[in-house]
């Protein structure tokens, strides 16, 4: 393999039970869209399934029936909103819809439906869903009228910032969910979100939690140090080169390469996801070392200086770690998230999962292997 993304599903397993304890025994909603956040949906499903799990979240219709065609037998619910014309497709898979209008329920009616839904209450993010009192009436009429409410809930905008304003911002948010965790009859009650587990767990009595990207030990303030780290982006070293003059190093001669220093090309590049603002900036692992990247990271390659502590080491084919456990730091290079790195991993990067610290399932262009 050129490029691939280990996944340790020893490590996901520690964390769901960790997860676990620290939402107070709550049960566990896996979000799963973005393919797993780029970790393989269905392997994942399966995985979680295995450890408990009994219901997923998934950003649309195409995602839920991936999930189903592959097996996936648990609740799935989509959390993205739905449109009207993909209503009667969740029902036929037997997919959850999220709510955020009274016309949706209107057309359930109209087409006498029989869905399970969850009414999204917008309490300050401010991109979809009900306000308080249109859910109120929303959760009536779907009762009234003989549609199940499996669910309802909101979702948290900053729970994952620390400053004092983004806390103070979370509260009133729970608060404003408050009058909603006490209504009989509806199996989920959920606003607890990845920074939310973490940070808010004492204060809601929701009995749900939406447990995202903290399954794979990291959320949007970097890694969490009671949850293991389940990912790593590795490469490897395809040519060395010791250079005899001083030369301009890949696209615009933006990197310099000066007489004497040992470059190493590396099989990974912007097509794999790994971001191009890391240019002249950031840094992969080779032997235990820090190797600065050279010159602009390209479609398929990156090239990088080799340090002197390993120069007479380092041999073509050497394995690269390219994000590990700086992947907060790499995230800040960029101005962005630890998601977006995540999620921007495209299909030719192999995802290996390993169990007992081995191959255990290797997902790449060409099948499971």
């Amino acid at each position: 393999m050129r490029t691939w993304a280990e996944i340790d599903l020893d490590n996901l397993a520690y964390n769901i039970k960790k997860i676990k304890e620290l939402s107070h025994d709550r049960d566990i909603m896996a979000i799963i869209k973005a393919d797993a956040y780029g970790m393989g949906a269905v392997t994942i499903a399966k995985e979680l399934s295995e450890q408990g799990v009994k219901i997923f979240g998934v950003s649309s219709l195409e995602e839920g029936i991936e999930l189903r065609n592959f097996g996936i037998k648990e609740e799935i619910l989509i959390l993205a909103g739905t449109f009207n014309e993909e209503l009667e497709i969740a029902e036929k898979y037997n997919l959850q819809v999220t709510l955020t209008d009274i016309s949706q329920i209107e057309y359930i009616l109209e087409k006498n439906m029989s869905l399970y839904v969850h009414i999204k209450v917008d309490t300050g993010m401010g991109r979809v869903g009900f306000t308080v009192d249109e859910a109120k009436k929303a959760i009536g009429m779907c009762q009234d009228k003989g549609i199940e409410v499996r669910g309802i809930y909101s979702h948290l905008s900053v729970a994952d910032e620390s400053d004092k304003e983004s806390i103070e911002y979370t509260r009133k948010q729970l608060e404003r969910f408050e009058e909603f965790q006490n209504i009989k009859n509806i199996k989920y009650i959920h606003i607890l979100n990845s920074g939310g587990i973490l940070n808010f767990s004492e204060i809601t009595q929701s009995n749900l939690v939406r447990a995202g990207i903290i399954m794979y030990g990291v959320y949007g303030e970097g890694i969490i140090k009671e949850l293991k780290r389940v990912f790593t982006l590795k490469s490897r070293i395809l040519f060395l080169k010791e250079l005899e003059e001083d030369i301009d190093i890949s696209y615009g001669r933006v990197g310099k390469g000066y007489k004497g220093d040992l470059i190493a090309t590396v099989t990974v590049g912007y097509a794999d996801g790994f971001r191009r603002e890391l240019s002249n900036k950031g840094t992969v692992d080779i032997l235990g070392k820090p190797c600065e990247i050279v010159g602009k990271i390209c479609m398929d390659m990156l090239m990088v200086r080799i340090p002197d502590e390993i120069r007479e080491k380092v041999k073509v084919g050497d394995e690269v770690i390219v994000m590990g456990e700086d992947v907060f730091e790499k995230s800040k290079i960029i101005g962005s998230s630890i998601y977006e790195l995540f999620t921007g991993l495209s299909r030719r990067v192999s995802r290996v999962y390993l169990k007992n610290g081995k191959p255990h399932v290797v997902n790449n262009l060409i099948g499971k292997v």
